[in-house]
């Protein structure tokens, strides 16, 4: 009885084991970790809102590619404490977005501090990036009816006394809002500020507008060290006015509308060949009738 024991004790010791070894490889290898790397790009948009886009991406076959699901926590440094402001997974293309409240904790330098964090993930090693920009305001200065077509913008930052302090030297970039997108204003459409913190742009002629002439001016500051990316839109009715066409889609064979020439024929042609249709099941039923009555 005891030998039994003894080697069912022993069969189960080497199946153990061996069970082990078979598996210890896959488990080593579903443990392990992609490296990972964090980008910050911050955006103060038209409406004052402001958001935080962090780019990740993972190193693969010993390239970086966009990291899937992988959760970011975003941080805002407050005094030397950083406090937690929401964990985002990252979406197909490796990026995480967060909207960030409107007034931030500044230090003595009046600028905030925004961090991005990979922290114990199952897919991909820690990670960590911040970035540090000064609050900055950007207003478009312009009088609609102008015939110069001069559009021009103000850049000024907050002092410690609470005033606002013109920016010097900040390039300004002038475009038009369209419908699928934003498109430069001319060829030469960056200009910096000056002392007073304005930077002025001539709107070429030409640009075409609605029905009443009107398209939206849009100024950006992109890619600043010290400020992020800034943009404030205005309207205005230097544009070229829209004429309405009173017939869009003339009738056409390519044309929702088919031209009339080619409706009447068509309908003279199946007119014609379901007349016969119903002529010839006139005369059979007439037929049938008549050989109903003789017999």
């Amino acid at each position: 009885m005891n030998s039994i024991r003894k080697r069912t004790s022993l069969t189960i010791t080497v199946t153990g084991l061996f069970f082990g070894m078979a598996v210890a490889p896959y488990q080593s290898q579903a443990q392990e970790k992609s490296e990972a790397t964090i980008a910050l790009s911050y955006y103060k948009k038209a409406d004052m809102s402001k958001t935080v886009v962090a780019t990740v991406k993972a190193k693969k076959d010993k390239k970086f590619v966009p990291a899937k699901n992988a959760r970011v926590n975003f941080y805002v440094l407050n005094g030397k404490e950083a406090q937690l402001l929401k964990g985002v997974p990252t979406d197909y293309d490796g990026l995480a977005t967060i909207e960030l409240q409107k007034d931030l904790p500044l230090d003595t330098g009046r600028s905030f501090t925004i961090m991005a964090k990979i922290e114990n993930d199952n897919l991909y090693e820690d990670a960590e990036e911040q970035v540090r920009y000064k609050e900055v305001n950007l207003t478009i200065n312009l009088n609609p009816h102008d015939t110069s077509r001069i559009a021009t913008a103000l850049v000024t930052e907050m002092g410690k006394d609470g005033k606002e302090i013109p920016v010097k030297e900040a390039e300004v970039k002038f475009y038009v809002q369209r419908l699928f997108g934003i498109l430069p204003a001319g060829e030469e459409y960056a200009v910096s500020t000056d002392e007073k913190g304005e930077a002025s742009f001539t709107y070429p002629k030409g640009v075409s507008g609605d029905t009443a002439g009107a398209f939206t001016i849009a100024a950006r500051i992109e890619d600043n060290e010290q400020f992020g990316n800034v943009e404030n839109q205005a309207a205005t009715s230097w544009g070229s006015i829209l004429e309405i066409i009173k017939d869009p889609f003339p009738r056409a064979i390519w044309a929702p509308a088919a031209p009339w020439a080619l409706i009447i024929t068509l309908v003279v042609l199946f007119g014609g060949v379901w007349s016969t249709y119903c002529f010839i099941v006139f005369q059979l039923v007439k037929i049938k009738k008549e050989k109903t009555i003789n017999n």
